[in-house]
């Protein structure tokens, strides 16, 4: 059976073994070397307001990512963020429906309303199959499946940590509905608290 903590530093103290947590490992890396680059940045007048928008690469994939930013961000104070994928362009044209916890209208209107926010669009790509499957999801609310937001892998969970972390992000209010994620400790990142999605 797999080691834990309390067994590992005994064995470890016995056989002169330095140990190191997964948390760790992440920091360092994240300290060290980032999968995402920054490509591009520009002023974006939305119909919630004005907003910088900056354009990321997933440099394993090459899939892009945007983040829309309201305010001035410090990893001290508390932002609100809305971390939302896949991104489609019915998330963008409704206002309404969603089949996330949070559609990006509200979201959007939410984050500009506060002091300081970031809005993380991951996956700026969608495939035809893709739109078909919100198309329906949206149009049979009775079958509609689970937020999409709650199938974000461990990769993608990294990917918008670490666009946070460029954005200088540290205590995260998040728009989404309370889950168990994985440790943001090694972006030095803290989840303070949920925001209810609003009422329709």
């Amino acid at each position: 059976t797999m080691a834990r903590l309390p067994d590992l530093i005994d064995f470890a103290r016995e056989h002169g073994l330095k140990i190191g947590t997964i948390a760790d490992l992440i920091h360092y890396r994240s300290q060290n070397e980032s999968i995402v680059e920054r490509i591009a940045s520009r002023t974006m007048h939305t119909a919630h307001g004005t907003f910088e928008a900056i354009a990321y690469r997933d440099k394993p994939s090459g899939g892009a990512h945007l983040a829309l930013v309201h305010g001035n961000i410090s990893p001290e104070l508390e932002t609100l963020v809305r971390v939302h994928q896949p991104v489609s362009i019915l998330d963008i044209l409704e206002t309404q429906e969603t089949t996330h916890s949070w559609n990006m209208s509200a979201a959007m209107a939410a984050i500009h309303a506060a002091e300081r926010g970031v809005m993380v669009l991951l996956n700026c790509e969608e495939s035809a199959e893709q739109l078909f499957a919100q198309f329906d999801a949206l149009n049979n609310p009775d079958a509609k499946p689970q937020s999409r937001g709650s199938s974000m892998d461990l990769r993608t969970y990294g990917i918008g940590a670490q666009i946070l972390k460029d954005l200088r992000v540290g205590k995260m209010a998040l728009l989404a509905n309370p889950r168990k994620m994985p440790s943001m400790t090694g972006f030095n990142l803290e989840v303070v608290g949920y925001r209810d999605k609003p009422n329709h």
